[in-house]
Protein backbone atom coordinates (compact mmCIF):
# COMPACT_ATOMS: atom_id res chain seq x y z
CA UNK A 1 0.00 0.00 0.00
CA UNK A 2 3.37 2.25 0.99
CA UNK A 3 4.91 1.31 -2.13
CA UNK A 4 2.18 2.16 -4.72
CA UNK A 5 1.89 5.91 -2.97
CA UNK A 6 5.28 6.61 -3.39
CA UNK A 7 4.81 5.31 -7.00
CA UNK A 8 1.78 7.46 -7.33
CA UNK A 9 4.19 10.63 -5.90
CA UNK A 10 7.20 10.03 -8.09
CA UNK A 11 5.26 9.78 -10.93
CA UNK A 12 3.36 12.90 -10.47
CA UNK A 13 6.95 14.75 -9.77
CA UNK A 14 7.98 13.70 -12.65
CA UNK A 15 5.35 14.31 -14.98
CA UNK A 16 3.77 17.05 -13.63
CA UNK A 17 0.53 18.25 -12.48
CA UNK A 18 -1.46 18.52 -15.54
CA UNK A 19 -4.16 19.83 -13.56
CA UNK A 20 -1.99 23.47 -13.37
CA UNK A 21 -1.58 22.73 -17.45
CA UNK A 22 -3.94 25.52 -19.50
CA UNK A 23 -7.03 23.88 -21.13
CA UNK A 24 -5.20 25.16 -24.60
CA UNK A 25 -2.24 22.77 -23.83
CA UNK A 26 -3.78 19.90 -22.86
CA UNK A 27 -5.76 20.03 -25.81
CA UNK A 28 -3.32 20.87 -28.71
CA UNK A 29 -2.26 17.54 -30.51
CA UNK A 30 1.40 16.21 -31.07
CA UNK A 31 3.37 18.14 -34.06
CA UNK A 32 4.03 15.70 -36.56
CA UNK A 33 7.23 14.34 -37.62
CA UNK A 34 8.91 14.12 -41.30
CA UNK A 35 8.28 11.02 -42.98
CA UNK A 36 11.82 9.19 -43.55
CA UNK A 37 13.11 9.11 -46.46
CA UNK A 38 16.06 6.94 -48.59
CA UNK A 39 18.63 10.06 -48.92
CA UNK A 40 20.04 13.35 -50.81
CA UNK A 41 21.48 12.02 -54.04
CA UNK A 42 23.47 14.94 -54.95
CA UNK A 43 24.63 15.37 -51.40
CA UNK A 44 25.58 11.36 -51.88
CA UNK A 45 27.80 12.22 -54.94
CA UNK A 46 29.77 15.30 -53.64
CA UNK A 47 30.45 12.94 -50.72
CA UNK A 48 31.77 10.32 -53.24
CA UNK A 49 34.08 12.64 -55.12
CA UNK A 50 35.63 14.18 -52.03
CA UNK A 51 36.72 10.83 -50.97
CA UNK A 52 37.62 10.04 -54.36
CA UNK A 53 39.76 13.47 -54.52
CA UNK A 54 41.56 12.73 -50.93
CA UNK A 55 42.40 9.54 -52.42
CA UNK A 56 43.95 10.63 -55.53
CA UNK A 57 45.92 13.40 -53.48
CA UNK A 58 46.81 10.88 -50.95
CA UNK A 59 48.31 8.95 -53.97
CA UNK A 60 49.73 11.46 -55.62
CA UNK A 61 51.88 12.72 -52.68
CA UNK A 62 53.50 9.19 -52.56
CA UNK A 63 54.83 10.05 -55.73
CA UNK A 64 55.55 13.64 -55.35
CA UNK A 65 58.85 15.18 -53.53
CA UNK A 66 59.49 19.06 -53.16
CA UNK A 67 63.06 20.77 -53.38
CA UNK A 68 63.43 24.71 -52.13
CA UNK A 69 64.51 27.20 -55.17
CA UNK A 70 67.27 28.04 -52.53
CA UNK A 71 68.59 24.25 -52.73
CA UNK A 72 70.02 21.22 -54.75
CA UNK A 73 68.61 17.90 -54.90
CA UNK A 74 69.83 14.43 -55.04
CA UNK A 75 67.63 11.45 -55.16
CA UNK A 76 68.25 8.38 -53.14
CA UNK A 77 66.84 5.24 -53.00
CA UNK A 78 65.67 4.57 -49.47
CA UNK A 79 65.37 0.68 -49.88
CA UNK A 80 68.98 0.16 -50.81
CA UNK A 81 70.30 3.26 -50.15
CA UNK A 82 71.62 4.25 -54.17
CA UNK A 83 72.01 8.00 -54.67
CA UNK A 84 71.81 9.02 -57.97
CA UNK A 85 74.11 11.23 -60.16
CA UNK A 86 71.33 13.76 -61.56
CA UNK A 87 70.70 16.26 -59.42
CA UNK A 88 67.42 19.23 -59.33
CA UNK A 89 66.81 22.46 -58.02
CA UNK A 90 63.75 24.00 -56.75
CA UNK A 91 59.91 22.49 -57.74
CA UNK A 92 57.93 19.73 -57.63
CA UNK A 93 59.49 16.67 -59.04
CA UNK A 94 57.89 12.76 -59.82
CA UNK A 95 59.71 9.70 -57.63
CA UNK A 96 58.71 6.46 -57.04
CA UNK A 97 57.04 5.81 -53.32
CA UNK A 98 60.35 4.41 -52.29
CA UNK A 99 62.54 7.58 -53.32
CA UNK A 100 63.70 10.77 -51.62
CA UNK A 101 65.87 13.87 -52.49
CA UNK A 102 68.99 14.57 -50.62
CA UNK A 103 68.97 18.56 -49.73
CA UNK A 104 72.18 20.97 -50.11
CA UNK A 105 71.99 24.61 -50.43
CA UNK A 106 72.61 25.91 -54.02
CA UNK A 107 73.59 29.08 -52.64
CA UNK A 108 77.09 30.71 -50.93
CA UNK A 109 77.13 29.81 -47.72
CA UNK A 110 79.89 31.85 -45.37
CA UNK A 111 81.81 30.16 -43.08
CA UNK A 112 83.14 32.65 -40.33
CA UNK A 113 86.02 32.45 -37.61
CA UNK A 114 85.62 35.13 -35.22
CA UNK A 115 84.60 36.00 -31.30
CA UNK A 116 81.27 36.69 -32.67
CA UNK A 117 78.58 34.71 -31.38
CA UNK A 118 77.19 33.75 -34.83
CA UNK A 119 80.57 32.22 -35.87
CA UNK A 120 81.33 28.94 -36.90
CA UNK A 121 84.80 28.81 -35.05
CA UNK A 122 86.55 31.37 -32.93
CA UNK A 123 89.17 33.39 -34.56
CA UNK A 124 92.62 31.53 -36.09
CA UNK A 125 95.22 31.70 -33.57
CA UNK A 126 98.78 30.86 -35.84
CA UNK A 127 102.36 32.90 -36.26
CA UNK A 128 103.54 35.21 -38.62
CA UNK A 129 106.56 34.40 -40.65
CA UNK A 130 110.15 35.78 -39.13
CA UNK A 131 110.95 39.28 -39.31
CA UNK A 132 113.68 40.15 -42.01
CA UNK A 133 115.06 42.79 -39.04
CA UNK A 134 114.92 40.67 -36.66
CA UNK A 135 115.35 36.79 -38.38
CA UNK A 136 115.60 35.03 -34.79
CA UNK A 137 112.33 36.21 -33.52
CA UNK A 138 110.16 33.23 -35.39
CA UNK A 139 107.67 35.50 -36.14
CA UNK A 140 105.07 37.05 -33.73
CA UNK A 141 101.95 35.32 -32.31
CA UNK A 142 98.68 36.64 -33.90
CA UNK A 143 94.71 35.96 -34.22
CA UNK A 144 93.25 36.00 -37.51
CA UNK A 145 89.40 36.81 -37.54
CA UNK A 146 88.00 36.28 -41.09
CA UNK A 147 85.17 34.91 -43.31
CA UNK A 148 84.68 33.11 -46.58
CA UNK A 149 81.93 32.33 -49.05
CA UNK A 150 81.77 28.97 -50.55
CA UNK A 151 79.46 27.87 -52.96
CA UNK A 152 78.43 23.80 -53.42
CA UNK A 153 80.19 22.39 -56.99
CA UNK A 154 76.32 20.82 -58.57
CA UNK A 155 78.10 18.17 -60.69
CA UNK A 156 79.85 17.00 -57.64
CA UNK A 157 77.24 16.90 -54.61
CA UNK A 158 76.81 12.55 -55.05
CA UNK A 159 81.14 12.71 -54.57
CA UNK A 160 80.14 15.16 -51.34
CA UNK A 161 77.28 13.00 -49.91
CA UNK A 162 79.55 9.42 -50.32
CA UNK A 163 82.87 11.23 -48.53
CA UNK A 164 80.96 12.49 -45.85
CA UNK A 165 77.66 11.54 -45.10
CA UNK A 166 75.74 14.60 -45.20
CA UNK A 167 76.35 18.20 -46.17
CA UNK A 168 76.54 18.97 -41.92
CA UNK A 169 79.71 17.11 -42.07
CA UNK A 170 80.55 18.58 -45.54
CA UNK A 171 80.78 21.94 -43.79
CA UNK A 172 82.36 20.92 -40.65
CA UNK A 173 84.94 19.45 -43.20
CA UNK A 174 85.13 22.34 -45.07
CA UNK A 175 85.80 24.52 -41.77
CA UNK A 176 88.31 22.20 -40.69
CA UNK A 177 90.20 22.60 -43.82
CA UNK A 178 89.82 26.38 -44.36
CA UNK A 179 91.00 27.00 -41.10
CA UNK A 180 94.37 25.29 -41.28
CA UNK A 181 95.44 26.50 -44.64
CA UNK A 182 94.58 30.39 -43.21
CA UNK A 183 97.00 29.50 -40.55
CA UNK A 184 99.54 28.00 -42.92
CA UNK A 185 99.34 30.67 -45.09
CA UNK A 186 99.93 33.30 -42.46
CA UNK A 187 103.13 32.43 -41.75
CA UNK A 188 104.70 32.96 -45.04
CA UNK A 189 104.39 36.81 -44.38
CA UNK A 190 105.78 39.08 -41.95
CA UNK A 191 104.45 41.11 -38.76
CA UNK A 192 104.52 44.65 -41.44
CA UNK A 193 102.87 42.76 -43.82
CA UNK A 194 99.45 42.44 -42.35
CA UNK A 195 98.96 46.39 -42.02
CA UNK A 196 100.76 46.75 -45.40
CA UNK A 197 99.95 43.92 -47.92
CA UNK A 198 96.83 42.87 -45.98
CA UNK A 199 95.14 42.79 -49.74
CA UNK A 200 97.68 40.46 -51.07
CA UNK A 201 97.59 38.52 -48.15
CA UNK A 202 93.76 38.00 -48.55
CA UNK A 203 93.82 37.35 -52.07
CA UNK A 204 96.92 34.41 -51.27
CA UNK A 205 94.57 33.18 -48.72
CA UNK A 206 91.71 33.04 -51.10
CA UNK A 207 93.70 31.21 -53.91
CA UNK A 208 94.85 28.49 -51.57
CA UNK A 209 91.59 27.72 -50.38
CA UNK A 210 89.89 27.49 -53.57
CA UNK A 211 92.55 24.99 -54.56
CA UNK A 212 92.06 23.26 -50.99
CA UNK A 213 88.01 23.05 -51.47
CA UNK A 214 87.61 22.42 -55.23
CA UNK A 215 89.08 18.92 -54.72
CA UNK A 216 86.11 18.28 -52.00
CA UNK A 217 83.03 19.42 -54.39
CA UNK A 218 83.15 23.05 -53.06
CA UNK A 219 84.67 26.58 -54.42
CA UNK A 220 86.05 29.14 -52.39
CA UNK A 221 83.91 32.68 -54.00
CA UNK A 222 85.45 35.04 -51.73
CA UNK A 223 87.66 35.97 -48.51
CA UNK A 224 87.40 38.98 -46.24
CA UNK A 225 90.18 39.48 -43.09
CA UNK A 226 88.19 41.31 -40.60
CA UNK A 227 90.48 41.67 -37.84
CA UNK A 228 94.03 41.08 -36.96
CA UNK A 229 95.06 40.99 -33.20
CA UNK A 230 99.30 40.62 -32.39
CA UNK A 231 100.13 40.25 -28.73
CA UNK A 232 99.72 43.17 -26.38
CA UNK A 233 103.48 44.08 -26.68
CA UNK A 234 104.51 43.92 -29.66
CA UNK A 235 101.41 46.00 -30.59
CA UNK A 236 102.53 48.50 -28.35
CA UNK A 237 106.20 48.21 -29.22
CA UNK A 238 104.62 48.82 -33.16
CA UNK A 239 102.48 51.51 -31.98
CA UNK A 240 105.84 53.07 -30.45
CA UNK A 241 107.58 52.85 -33.38
CA UNK A 242 105.22 54.24 -35.62
CA UNK A 243 104.66 57.58 -33.06
CA UNK A 244 108.73 57.87 -33.54
CA UNK A 245 108.67 57.68 -37.02
CA UNK A 246 105.33 60.22 -37.50
CA UNK A 247 107.65 62.41 -34.85
CA UNK A 248 110.10 62.36 -36.93
CA UNK A 249 108.10 63.25 -40.00
CA UNK A 250 106.66 65.86 -38.32
CA UNK A 251 109.92 67.34 -37.11
CA UNK A 252 111.07 67.60 -40.45
CA UNK A 253 108.12 69.49 -41.35
CA UNK A 254 108.69 71.97 -39.21
CA UNK A 255 112.60 72.51 -39.74
CA UNK A 256 111.48 73.00 -43.31
CA UNK A 257 108.43 75.57 -41.77
CA UNK A 258 111.14 77.38 -39.80
CA UNK A 259 113.11 77.80 -42.64
CA UNK A 260 110.67 78.94 -45.29
CA UNK A 261 110.11 81.60 -41.97
CA UNK A 262 113.51 82.80 -41.96
CA UNK A 263 113.58 82.87 -45.59
CA UNK A 264 110.55 84.93 -45.13
CA UNK A 265 112.38 86.78 -42.88
CA UNK A 266 115.10 87.70 -45.17
CA UNK A 267 113.24 88.14 -48.05
CA UNK A 268 111.32 91.06 -45.98
CA UNK A 269 114.66 92.67 -44.44
CA UNK A 270 115.46 92.89 -48.08
CA UNK A 271 112.24 94.48 -48.97
CA UNK A 272 112.54 96.71 -46.03
CA UNK A 273 116.08 98.18 -46.51
CA UNK A 274 114.89 98.66 -50.26
CA UNK A 275 111.79 100.18 -49.22
CA UNK A 276 113.82 102.65 -47.27
CA UNK A 277 116.30 103.78 -50.05
CA UNK A 278 113.14 104.35 -52.32
CA UNK A 279 111.92 106.56 -49.66
CA UNK A 280 115.60 107.89 -49.56
CA UNK A 281 115.66 108.40 -52.79
CA UNK A 282 112.38 109.84 -52.88
CA UNK A 283 112.55 112.24 -50.09
CA UNK A 284 116.32 113.54 -51.84
CA UNK A 285 114.71 114.08 -55.14
CA UNK A 286 111.69 116.17 -53.48
CA UNK A 287 114.09 118.38 -51.49
CA UNK A 288 115.99 118.70 -54.65
CA UNK A 289 112.99 119.80 -56.58
CA UNK A 290 111.99 121.75 -54.07
CA UNK A 291 115.12 123.77 -53.60
CA UNK A 292 115.58 124.18 -57.78
CA UNK A 293 111.82 125.16 -57.36
CA UNK A 294 112.46 127.90 -54.50
CA UNK A 295 115.80 129.18 -56.53
CA UNK A 296 114.12 129.22 -59.47
CA UNK A 297 111.04 131.45 -58.16
CA UNK A 298 113.60 133.57 -56.25
CA UNK A 299 115.37 134.39 -59.51
CA UNK A 300 112.09 134.99 -61.12
CA UNK A 301 110.88 137.21 -58.83
CA UNK A 302 114.07 138.89 -58.32
CA UNK A 303 114.23 139.56 -62.33
CA UNK A 304 110.37 140.56 -62.98
CA UNK A 305 111.44 143.33 -59.29
CA UNK A 306 114.46 144.35 -61.88
CA UNK A 307 112.07 144.81 -64.97
CA UNK A 308 109.72 146.42 -63.21
CA UNK A 309 111.74 148.71 -61.01
CA UNK A 310 113.41 149.50 -64.15
CA UNK A 311 110.04 150.56 -65.93
CA UNK A 312 108.92 152.47 -62.36
CA UNK A 313 112.58 154.54 -63.01
CA UNK A 314 112.15 155.27 -66.68
CA UNK A 315 108.43 156.04 -66.18
CA UNK A 316 109.02 158.52 -63.28
CA UNK A 317 112.03 159.50 -65.12
CA UNK A 318 114.24 159.20 -62.17
CA UNK A 319 118.06 159.20 -61.69
CA UNK A 320 119.68 155.89 -60.13
CA UNK A 321 120.66 157.59 -57.53
CA UNK A 322 116.97 158.77 -57.17
CA UNK A 323 115.36 155.88 -57.53
CA UNK A 324 117.92 154.59 -54.39
CA UNK A 325 116.58 157.06 -52.45
CA UNK A 326 113.19 156.17 -53.74
CA UNK A 327 113.25 152.27 -53.11
CA UNK A 328 115.14 153.21 -49.30
CA UNK A 329 111.74 155.14 -49.12
CA UNK A 330 109.56 152.05 -49.57
CA UNK A 331 111.59 150.18 -47.38
CA UNK A 332 111.34 152.10 -44.35
CA UNK A 333 107.09 152.21 -45.20
CA UNK A 334 107.45 148.49 -45.27
CA UNK A 335 109.24 148.79 -42.28
CA UNK A 336 107.21 151.41 -40.29
CA UNK A 337 104.00 149.68 -37.84
CA UNK A 338 102.42 153.28 -38.70
CA UNK A 339 99.78 151.77 -41.26
CA UNK A 340 102.97 152.71 -43.56
CA UNK A 341 102.96 156.71 -42.79
CA UNK A 342 106.44 157.83 -43.35
CA UNK A 343 107.47 161.55 -42.84
CA UNK A 344 110.69 162.49 -45.43
CA UNK A 345 112.41 165.65 -45.13
CA UNK A 346 114.05 165.76 -48.22
CA UNK A 347 116.87 168.52 -48.19
CA UNK A 348 117.75 171.26 -51.41
CA UNK A 349 120.01 170.94 -53.33
CA UNK A 350 123.92 170.21 -52.22
CA UNK A 351 122.04 169.89 -49.08
CA UNK A 352 122.38 167.18 -46.99
CA UNK A 353 118.08 165.29 -46.43
CA UNK A 354 117.58 164.07 -43.15
CA UNK A 355 114.44 161.08 -42.63
CA UNK A 356 112.58 161.21 -39.96
CA UNK A 357 110.87 157.69 -39.33
CA UNK A 358 107.51 157.16 -37.22
CA UNK A 359 109.64 156.56 -33.87
CA UNK A 360 111.68 159.69 -33.94
CA UNK A 361 114.80 158.60 -35.11
CA UNK A 362 116.57 160.26 -38.09
CA UNK A 363 118.38 159.11 -41.05
CA UNK A 364 120.49 160.87 -43.38
CA UNK A 365 120.45 160.79 -47.06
Amino acid sequence: MGASRLDANMRENLLGNMADEPPRSRRSPLSSLPRLRGGNEAVNAMAGATGCCVAFFFVMSMFIASVSPLEYGLKKNNLNGVVFTEHVQGGLHIVAPWQSYLTFPATRVTLEWSNSYNADRPKVNTRTGADPNDPDSGGQPLGISCAVQIRLIPEKLREVFLNFGSYTAAKQRYILLAGNMVSNTAQEFTPQDFWQRRNTIASRMLGKLNNTLLGNGAEAVSFEIMKVDFAQQFEQSITGVQVAEQQKVVNEYSQQVQQVEQQIAVLNSHNVAKIATINANAMRLAKEMVGNATKAAFVAKQDAKAVNYQKLKEELELTSAQFAEYIKIRSLMAQSSAGGKVVVNIAPPNVEAVAVGPSGETRHL
